[in-house]
């Protein structure tokens, strides 16, 4: 089995994605935010074994919609991004599922590296108008823990558990 798509080598149309977060806050309120510099890659193979996505996120680009939180989770306390700049997803496998497909992959946040599945949905394809290049949409989320990652702010104010959100469309790349 396969991804319902052409062989090849597609990149991240970030015009049209999203990689985001949400984490719970005082255990009363949601906070989401996102990364808003980031760029990945789906080769598509033969077979789902022969599939892979890699996704690198610059921490300083996390956008909570407040500059003063992004600030302090730019870091020591969260993310400490003088010395880590980026985040990484490389997957180890893709299986079917029922819906759709479970990707487990490696996760490197703060030079920290752990393995996580995600449920994962193709949303279709479309042929993008404007240059007329097919999209691939497909829709991945998951729950991670900060603490696993070294993100452990001292103080109890955010919770452990961190919802993963992408949203994310692939083309093929000009040329």
């Amino acid at each position: 089995m396969s991804l319902p798509i052409p062989a090849g080598t597609y990149g991240i149309d970030a015009m049209h994605s999203q990689l985001g977060f949400s984490i719970t806050h005082l255990g009363i309120s949601i906070v989401r935010g996102t990364f808003d510099k980031y760029e990945g890659s789906l080769i598509v193979g033969a077979s789902l074994a022969e599939t892979a996505v890699a996704i690198h996120a610059e921490m300083a680009s996390i956008n909570s919609g407040n500059a003063m939180r992004d600030g302090h989770m730019h870091g020591d306390d969260f993310f400490d991004v003088a010395n880590h700049p980026t985040m990484s997803f490389q997957s180890t496998s893709i299986e079917e599922s029922d819906p759709g497909y479970s990707m487990t992959g490696d996760l490197t946040i703060k030079g920290i590296t752990h393995s996580v599945t995600l449920a994962a949905d193709y949303n279709g394809s479309e042929v993008f108008p404007m240059d007329q290049s097919t999209h691939f949409g497909f829709a991945a989320r998951g729950t991670i823990s900060r603490s696993a990652f070294g993100v452990s702010y001292g103080v109890a104010m955010v919770s452990d558990d961190v919802k993963l959100t992408l949203d994310v469309q692939f083309v093929k790349p000009a040329g």
